[in-house]
Parts: structure tokens; C-alpha cells; sequence
């Protein structure tokens, strides 16, 4: 359909089903149809909510703002809608148009002063000194250099959506954050009985021995015992349970809910804890360990679990419209890759994508 062609329909106003038929048959003749369909919906929508917010002579009655949606539709770009007045600016993007950019490694690290220092992937010789600390920063990870000073100090490393980081605190012990993480831990454990630390969100720990020493991590639903052993906890407050899996050495599991009872996991094992109980069986390894290995890998995972984690990874609000039946999904992507890779798979189960981004916040809904 020729431009000048398409000008003579928008400036007509009873031509529109005529119009939207040419479109039509524009998009099947390039195999485009369905996404068509999806974006004109979402035209339509758009335009009842701007007729219901803005009076007299609303833009979207304008031959400028006929034409970019027109044009759009004809090219299968996203759909760019002015809401009420021109602060607010929605962008509504269909499932096809669909990409957003893998997390990267990003953190901040609070000090006992209060200072906050944000760090990314760079080298850094010294990021800070705390209470006899030399802090330094390589290649998303910190690394503490302590003297053998006893000090109350504690700091917090907080990784957000969208980020992962690595740490080696004081003791040798290496710990892996996940996205949305965090931990508060003590400056040093000298002069200290037991090598204590908080969680919230998911990390995966490789303990140093020390057999005077147990390492403990307290989390919301559990505290987990060790003296030097690798092992995995995921404890997100929005997941329904907090599982620790165990890859090497020995752990002990006490519940901080419930009735408080207590549990030892071999290698290959995981202990999963509700609001009010424990189940301990057998791990599937593969998917635990695909975040720290930087992979998506899902074994007959739920669709929700699923967009959990792209919600974290990603940093974009999930929401789910309609109803949506609970799936499950095997396959797997890096986690380098762009959004857009992960969703092509989601999509071949008939679930649609659409990104709604006001360049203050994303939000990805969900639909049948």
C-alpha cells in the first residue's frame, strides 16, 4: 500500500474499516498476522483510554497520531501512546518487538560508618578501609585483607535486580550473590567463637575449614551449620520455600519457623522449607547450579517460577493477566543473552509478552 494511499484513508473519517482491512492483508501476506492482531488490540485499548482522560480534541483524533499507528501496524514496530499529558509516556511493546539486556555485575557495598560505595567490574586496588580491613575490587568480585584485630564491625553487600557479585570475606570464605541478594556479615571473626552471617535472597558459599569455627547462615525460614563445605541457599522472600542444596561436605539445617526441628544433608541433597515444614530429598543439581554457572536451566519448572527469576535477572515487574494455566518448561539460555532469547521459548507454549516501560519502570505482562 502506497503512502499517499494510506494518507487518503486516514484523512477520511469512515475509512477506517477499509483501512484496517488493507493492513490486514498486508500482514498475511508477510506471515505477520497474529502479531498484527496483538498490536491492534493494544492500539484500540490505548485509544478508549485516552478518549476516557483527555477532552476536547484528544491527540489520538489527530491525522499525525492516525498515521504513526497506522504506520506502525504496517511495519510491525512497537506502539509509542502519549497518556494524559506529555510527562507521562508508555511504552507498549508486543511480544515479537520484545528485548531487554542481561544483568551485569553491580553491587553496593554499606559500611559500618555508613558510607555506601557502588561497585562494578572494575579493578580497583583499595575501595575502602574498615576497622583494620583493606577492601579491594577485581572482576565483580571484593576480596578482604585483614590483620587479626578483633573488631564488632559488620558490613552489607546488597546485589540489585538486574546484578550479581562475588565477595571473599575475611576468613578465605568465597560467596556468590544472585540478583536481588543480600548479606551482612562481620568485618573479621577473630576473637569470635562462630563465623556468623545474615542472608536474604540467593548465594551459593564455598566455606573455609575451620573446625573451631562453625560457619552459620541465618536466612528467614532457616539457619544453616557448617565447618567448611560448598553449598547453595535460595531463600527470596516472594519464593514459597527457602531450599539449601548441598554440593560437597556436610550442613546442618534447623528450622526458624515451625517446629524447630533439625536436619543433616549429604551431598546431592536439598532441604526445602515452607511456612510449616521441611521436606529433605534429592536435588536436581543442574538447575541449582545454573545461575552460578551463568545459565537458565529449567527441568519441568512452573511458568511462575520462571518469571521470578526473569523478573530479577532483568529487573522488570512481572504481571500476570488473564487465565493463564500452569505450565512447565524444560530448556535452557545463558544468562548473558537478551530477554528476547528466553521469551522465544516461553512462546512456543501460546504465551504472549508485553513490555510496558515508562523509562522509570518496566513492567512484563503475562497473557494467554
Amino acid at each position: 500500500m502506497e503512502f499517499d494511499q494510506l494518507l487518503s484513508y486516514l484523512e477520511d473519517p469512515d475509512g477506517d474499516s477499509e483501512l484496517l482491512e488493507l493492513i490486514s492483508a498486508e500482514m498475511q501476506r508477510d506471515g505477520s498476522i497474529a502479531y498484527s492482531n496483538e498490536v491492534l488490540a493494544i492500539t484500540q485499548n490505548a485509544e478508549r483510554h485516552i478518549f476516557e482522560r483527555t477532552r476536547p480534541k484528544p491527540f489520538y483524533q489527530t491525522t499525525l497520531f492516525r498515521i504513526a499507528i497506522a504506520a506502525l501496524l504496517l511495519v510491525g514496530m512497537a506502539v509509542l501512546v502519549i497518556i494524559g499529558d506529555k510527562k507521562k509516556q508508555v511504552e507498549i511493546i508486543a511480544d515479537a518487538q520484545i528485548s531487554l539486556p542481561a544483568g551485569t555485575e553491580k553491587a553496593t557495598l554499606s559500611l559500618s560508618n555508613g558510607r555506601k560505595v557502588e561497585l562494578g567490574n572494575t579493578a580497583n586496588p583499595e575501595v575502602a578501609k574498615e576497622s583494620g580491613a583493606s577492601i579491594s575490587q577485581q572482576d565483580g568480585e571484593i576480596v578482604y585483607n585483614v590483620n587479626k584485630l578483633e573488631s564488632s564491625a559488620t558490613n552489607q553487600l546488597e546485589v540489585p535486580n538486574g546484578g550479581k557479585y562475588s565477595v571473599t570475606i575475611s576468613d578465605g570464605t568465597k560467596i556468590w550473590l544472585n540478583a536481588g541478594t543480600k548479606i551482612i556479615y562481620p568485618v573479621s571473626f577473630a576473637g569470635k567463637g562462630r563465623r556468623e552471617i545474615r542472608l536474604d535472597g540467593e548465594a551459593y558459599f564455598e566455606v573455609a575449614k575451620d573446625r573451631d569455627k562453625p560457619f552459620i547462615v541465618r536466612t528467614e525460614r532457616q539457619k544453616i551449620e557448617v565447618l567448611g563445605t560448598h553449598f547453595n541457599i535460595n531463600s527470596y522472600i516472594d519464593e514459597p520455600q527457602a531450599v539449601t542444596t548441598l554440593t560437597e561436605g556436610s550442613v546442618r539445617i534447623t528450622e526458624t519457623i515451625g517446629k524447630q526441628q533439625t536436619f543433616t544433608l549429604r551431598p546431592g541433597e536439598m532441604a526445602a522449607t515452607s511456612k510449616d515444614r521441611t521436606n529433605v530429598g534429592t536435588a536436581d543439581m543442574e538447575s541449582v547450579m545454573a545461575w552460578q554457572k551463568g545459565l537458565f536451566y529449567f527441568k519441568k519448572a512452573p511458568l511462575r517460577t520462571i518469571m521470578r527469576q526473569v523478573s530479577r535477572w532483568y529487573d522488570v515487574q512481572v504481571e500476570f493477566k488473564g487465565n493463564v494455566e500452569e505450565r512447565y518448561f524444560t530448556g535452557g539460555v545463558h544468562r548473558d543473552a537478551d530477554l528476547s532469547e528466553l521469551l522465544k521459548i516461553l512462546m512456543l507454549n501460546d504465551i504472549h509478552f508485553t513490555l510496558m516501560n515508562d523509562h522509570k519502570n518496566r513492567k512484563l505482562i503475562v497473557e494467554p
